[in-house]
């Protein structure tokens, strides 16, 4: 498993980005972030450290037994590359791999999006959606409260199935503004592959429930 196929997963997209803030974590700490049972998080950091985006460590002696476990960052990590070729083509061909479903496909980018938002508590606005769209090699502009994604690469990636990555940078987009706290969400959609344009209105999720009276 390469670095990029081990990022394949929501789960440790969230264990990376909790390794971001601090230097070395413990178990528990990332069972919280991640929200799985410890068995399960236990697997995940196994597979992280083989692709060698993780370094497992043992904490100084505290009192009787082994010491515990805990983990950072691979020294050699680095996010994969920034521009389009480097990140968004490949992510686009593990996730036609895979064959993942639409649910499972919204999902790794939501993760993505909280991802490339960065640590949590920095200040973020939509502006800051520019250069995080950027990293996934598409020309971003924000106008009120419409993000547009000129020269989408979407064709390029995979042109029998274009869709794929312009679903995934609609869901960067909620991602990183969940992240950012924002109580905005992409709404409606227009997408033109001919001219390469996609342009996202963002609007307050509809709350459902009863009518009102």
């Amino acid at each position: 498993m390469d670095r990029l196929e081990a990022l394949m997963d929501p789960l440790r997209l969230r264990l990376m980005r909790r390794l971001s803030t601090r230097d070395l974590l413990a178990l528990p700490e990332l069972v919280e972030a991640a929200g799985a049972h410890p068995n399960t998080v236990r697997a995940h950091l196994a597979a992280m450290e083989e692709a060698g985006l993780v370094r497992r460590e043992r904490l100084p002696p505290a009192g009787r037994g082994q010491p515990a476990a805990a983990w950072r960052l691979a020294p050699d990590y680095t996010p994969p590359a920034s521009d389009f070729r480097g990140l968004a083509e490949l992510l686009g061909a593990a996730l036609a791999r895979k064959a993942r479903t639409p649910e499972e496909l919204r999902e790794v980018g939501f993760e993505w999006g909280r991802y490339l938002r960065g640590r949590p508590g920095e200040k973020k606005d939509l502006q800051d959606l520019v250069p995080a769209l950027a990293r996934l090699g598409f020309e971003a502009e924000v106008d009120g409260k419409v993000v547009r994604l000129n020269a989408c690469p979407c064709p390029l990636v995979i042109p029998d199935r274009p869709a794929l990555v312009c679903d995934l940078a609609i869901a960067v987009i909620d991602g990183f503004l969940a992240a950012s706290g924002s109580n905005l969400r992409v709404g409606k959609r227009e997408h033109d592959n001919d001219a390469r344009r996609c342009a996202a209105k963002l609007t307050p999720p509809q709350r459902r429930g009863p009518a009102p009276p």
